[in-house]
């Protein structure tokens, strides 16, 4: 499994190899090595402009945050949540 880091405006994430489906598990480490010490509230797959992708909500720094990863764990985007 070829292991990458890509980075972004919305900080470093771990990438599980290219075009390869990550699960929820994987999910939930990305994001907790993107904002260490998040408290991931949900995982869900979801549809975002036409294209299944993972919707997690989670707190991290007093906000709460909803992130937008693709199905291969990249992330889409970032937002505050509410």
């Amino acid at each position: 499994m070829m292991i990458k880091l890509t980075c972004g405006l919305v900080g470093l994430a771990l990438v599980f190899g290219s075009a390869h489906a990550v699960g929820k598990s994987q999910i939930r480490d990305i994001i907790l090595e993107a904002y260490p010490g998040a408290r991931i509230t949900e995982i869900e797959r979801e549809t975002y402009k036409g294209k299944k992708i993972f919707e997690v909500d989670f707190q991290h720094g007093g906000e709460k945050l909803e992130a937008i990863l693709s199905l291969d764990g990249d992330f889409i985007k970032v937002d505050i949540d509410g």
